[in-house]
């Protein structure tokens, strides 16, 4: 998991060639003043189910790399040796060009763990949702571990105040998601 963060904290993706954001899309990114998060990449057990559960989520596929395999200087992944298969998918969300989610196969499929408990440099993915009552059904269809089940609270910040719903689950690979869904 620690590698995971330092991974999300450097933006590694793969060693595939991504396509470039549209030239309006660059522009608005050179525009805008401070550091832009566009894409954090979770290196997945398997792919699959990492992208099946992101689409419950409402994420759409953006970017579906073809396997490679890993190369004498990839990635220092447990269990992954060069020659084995590697593939980079990315997820996108509601905005075109930030918040994506990378999901990087690298190795073989490998079996999914049991989710957990959390320890210091594990992160926590928040991911703000529309409908998050309806991502709940799906999520309990799906049978995926839930944390913290849905619920509605106030929320009193510094200057301003709103309603909110938040529901917490774990995704495949163990790692925690924090949705919420601010109401006003």
């Amino acid at each position: 998991m620690r590698a995971l963060v330092a991974m999300l904290a450097l933006g590694i993706a793969a060693c595939a060639h991504v396509p470039s954001p549209e030239p309006a899309e660059e522009a608005a990114n050179k525009a805008s003043e401070g550091t832009v998060l566009r894409r954090a990449t979770l290196v997945v057990h398997d792919i699959e189910a990492s992208v099946a559960f992101y689409e419950t989520l409402g994420f759409t596929q953006w970017y579906v790399g073809k396997v490679g395999t890993i190369s004498e200087q990839g990635l220092p992944v447990e269990g992954a040796s060069p020659g084995d298969p590697n593939q980079l998918i990315i997820m996108k969300g509601k905005h075109p060009y930030i918040g994506m989610i990378g999901l990087l196969q690298y190795g073989h499929k490998r079996a999914l763990p049991e989710p957990g408990t959390m320890r210091a440099g594990d992160a926590i993915m928040m991911i703000e949702a529309e409908g998050l009552e309806e991502i709940a059904r799906r999520i309990a269809a799906k049978g995926y571990r839930v944390h913290k089940p849905l619920e509605k609270t106030h929320i009193e910040s510094v200057d301003s105040e709103w309603d909110a719903s938040f529901l917490m689950v774990f995704d495949p690979d163990g790692n925690m998601v924090e949705l919420t869904e601010r109401h006003n």
